[in-house]
């Protein structure tokens, strides 16, 4: 049987520490968690739509050294956007990867990068881009003893 500590005595009450709950300390924990989720969902929604957008249209391999990456970037467009790419061979290994920097221009444009390689790509990505700073993407995973080929530091942002 379950008793309600208003059913108590004052003695009990006391003995056992047993206080009721104050109004105010129900306001401020509905409040507390009101901000907390508005703060969840604020965060969600900035991550669920980026400021720079990019969709891998598609990629040519020229040669064992060249493929070219073609992609559609929505961005800003006042301001650098910095992009990464990059190549990989048929064993999934980087043969290619660039971070270069996109300059302010169009919203939306239509960039081709030739992605210079080590050997054969059979496979390109963009990894992603963003504007003010570098993207936040995977590292360039080469083979032991291998470095990447110098590639292109700038595309014009028209």
């Amino acid at each position: 049987m379950k008793t309600d500590a208003a059913e108590l005595s004052p003695a009990m009450r006391e003995r056992y520490g047993i206080r009721p709950t104050s109004p105010w300390t129900i306001a401020a924990i509905a409040v507390l968690t009101v901000a907390f989720l508005g703060l969840i969902g604020a965060i969600t929604w900035q991550l669920a739509k980026p400021s720079v957008q990019t969709q891998l249209v598609r990629f040519t391999v020229d040669s064992d050294n060249v493929v070219n990456v073609t992609f559609d970037l929505q961005r800003d467009g006042s301001a650098t956007t910095t992009c990464a790419l990059r190549a990989r061979d048929v064993h999934h290994v980087d043969v290619g990867y660039a971070t270069f920097a996109i300059t302010p221009g169009r919203a939306a444009l239509r960039v081709t990068y030739p992605l210079a390689t080590l050997a054969k790509a059979t496979s390109a990505e963009v990894l992603g881009c963003a504007d003010q700073s570098a993207p936040r993407v995977d590292a360039p995973a080469f083979a032991p003893g291998t470095v990447n080929p110098p590639q292109q530091p700038t595309v014009n942002g028209g």
